[in-house]
């Protein structure tokens, strides 16, 4: 019924919005310096928003979990360095957080927001504050068994148990943003930022299918439709060229679409109306 985003600075907020006519139905505030990408319970209950706060690199801060039917603040854990994506597992048992600038994963109970765990992002990681893969973002595959982390600086993506065992490492594009995975667990998608593509992993085989050049500058979020068959990417665009967002059929391995979508765009997601 209800659709969410946040605006991520100058003063961070979630803001909901009713699916039915987009109308703003509720807004706060949230106590933090640079709110970022939203995960949610599968039951659309509670939203966990990592506190991108970049402004102190060796200092961890927070994640803000908030009840979404009134946008009630639950509780903000400090965790780790820039948190920026904190993601469910399908279960709704457990959230990941992908830790940008201290190179780590932190597991978080989604019930009682205590730490169940946490890892590097590989044996390369950086000391707080000094990353040198910068986890950005990531996806649970659909068993709950797998968390898949786009390594933005090392142009990589890495699979791991959630006991932070390595299972595999795929090279990408150029400082890949945000990740999706079909439904079937079968093809990985990610936005890259650095040369304005999105690159299409064979999970199965955990290697690069294909690269698509999108055209646009800046690619950033990146969404999957419910069949598994197109990728939807929003791109920033530059301060000269407008935002874009693009959509791509992963079986031809080509641009579908590709619409202006104004200045600055970010994330991306996909809901069948």
């Amino acid at each position: 019924r209800f659709w969410y985003v946040t605006v991520a600075h100058g003063e961070p907020s979630l803001w909901k919005f009713d699916l039915d006519g987009d109308r703003l139905v509720g807004r706060v505030t949230l106590p933090m310096a640079g709110a970022a990408r939203i995960g949610m319970t599968p039951d659309g209950a509670v939203a966990f928003v990592p506190d991108y706060d970049r402004s102190r690199p060796g200092v961890p801060s927070q994640v803000a979990v908030i009840r979404l039917d009134d946008l009630a603040v639950l509780a903000t854990p400090t965790l780790c360095g820039a948190p920026h994506h904190a993601e469910v597992d399908p279960s709704g048992r457990l959230v990941a957080v992908a830790c940008s600038l201290s190179d780590e994963i932190v597991l978080l109970d989604a019930e009682t927001f205590a730490e169940r765990g946490r890892f590097p992002a590989g044996p390369e990681a950086g000391p707080a504050g000094q990353p040198v893969l910068k986890p950005l973002n990531l996806a649970w595959s659909p068993d709950g068994r797998t968390i898949y982390v786009g390594l933005h600086l090392s142009g990589s993506v890495r699979a791991f148990r959630t006991d932070g065992e390595i299972v595999g490492t795929v090279s990408v594009g150029e400082r890949p943003g945000q990740i999706a995975i079909t439904p079937d667990g079968s093809v990985l998608v990610t936005a890259n930022r650095g040369d304005a593509s999105l690159s299409i992993v064979d999970v199965g085989s955990f290697s690069e299918r294909a690269r698509v050049p999108l055209g646009v500058e800046h690619p950033h979020g990146v969404a999957v439709d419910y069949a598994g068959a197109r990728a939807f990417v929003s791109c920033e665009g530059t301060p000269q060229t407008a935002g874009r967002a693009v959509a791509v059929d992963l079986a031809t391995e080509s641009v579908v679409w590709s619409v202006e979508a104004g200045a600055f765009t970010l994330g991306a997601a996909y809901v069948a109306r």
